[in-house]
């Protein structure tokens, strides 16, 4: 998440927040799973969140936090990621999926247009409301 700029949240918040979402009906996650000798192991993850969409008139989903260890890029677990969550998606209802990627992430566009998704070109806009603000 550093490389991002954003601070991780404290632990036990992240936990609270994961309990949170998994109990939300317009939230879920996906995650990607290998085998071993015994075990399982959390290979890749990603979160979608369901809204209707005034833009739309209808069901969206937004994809959000598209996650892969990094020994398992280029071996189609995000493809599968992206895959189940446009499935998941179609299943619920929704018209459309749409994400978001930082400007500078030229790795994850390429990855995006390689899955087909149609490139939309905006400015994105936040504010910080944990800051103080003079505003």
């Amino acid at each position: 998440m550093e490389h991002h700029a954003v601070v991780p949240p404290e632990p036990s918040r992240l936990a609270a927040t994961v309990s949170s979402i998994i109990a939300a009906p317009d939230h879920c996650f996906l995650v990607a799973e290998v085998e071993g000798v015994g075990e399982r192991r959390l290979i890749g993850m990603c979160a979608l969140i369901f809204s209707t969409s005034t833009w739309s008139a209808s069901l969206a989903c937004e994809l959000q936090d598209v996650v892969v260890t990094g020994e398992q890029r280029r071996e189609d677990v995000g493809r599968g990621l992206v895959a189940a969550a446009e499935d998941t998606a179609r299943a619920r209802g929704c018209s459309r999926l749409f994400l978001l990627a930082e400007s500078w992430n030229l790795g994850a566009h390429s990855f995006y247009r390689s899955l087909g998704m149609g490139e939309k070109t905006c400015l994105y806009f936040e504010r910080d409301l944990k800051a103080s603000s003079a505003d």
